[in-house]
């Protein structure tokens, strides 16, 4: 489990910090870049529109998915019930990023926690 608070400094250690828990599954290259592009969506809306500071992120694997697990005390928020906007300019396009690149996505908001669980089928 990876903590980061919001700061520039710490939201670039993401992508790090994602490479080296998936260094032993031996993941395809594509496929690590779907987790990317997913796990920065989700992250980028807790930075923009969440009012928290801090956030947690897991890595689960087993031998048919990849789960990706962000926690955060934020404003509720469930981005399979969010509006996503069609014809936004760039900055506005987060959803429909992340729905595209996992297409299952569990959401749980549970003592004011939320719970961000994106699954990818191997």
């Amino acid at each position: 489990m990876l903590r980061l608070t919001t700061s520039p400094a710490d939201l670039g250690r993401v992508y790090p910090w994602l490479d080296e828990a998936a260094a032993g599954d031996s993941l395809p290259e594509a496929f690590l870049a779907r987790l990317h592009v997913a796990l920065e969506e989700a992250v980028a809306n807790i930075a923009m529109h969440a009012d928290t500071d801090s956030f947690t992120l897991e890595y689960q694997a087993d031998a048919s998915k990849i789960s990706l697990v962000v926690t955060d005390g934020g404003l509720p928020f469930d981005p399979n019930e969010g509006q996503a906007k069609e014809d936004a300019e760039i900055g506005g396009k987060g959803l429909i990023l992340l729905r595209h690149f996992c297409k299952d996505l569990e959401y749980q908001r549970v003592g004011g926690v939320n719970k961000l669980i994106m699954r990818f089928e191997r």
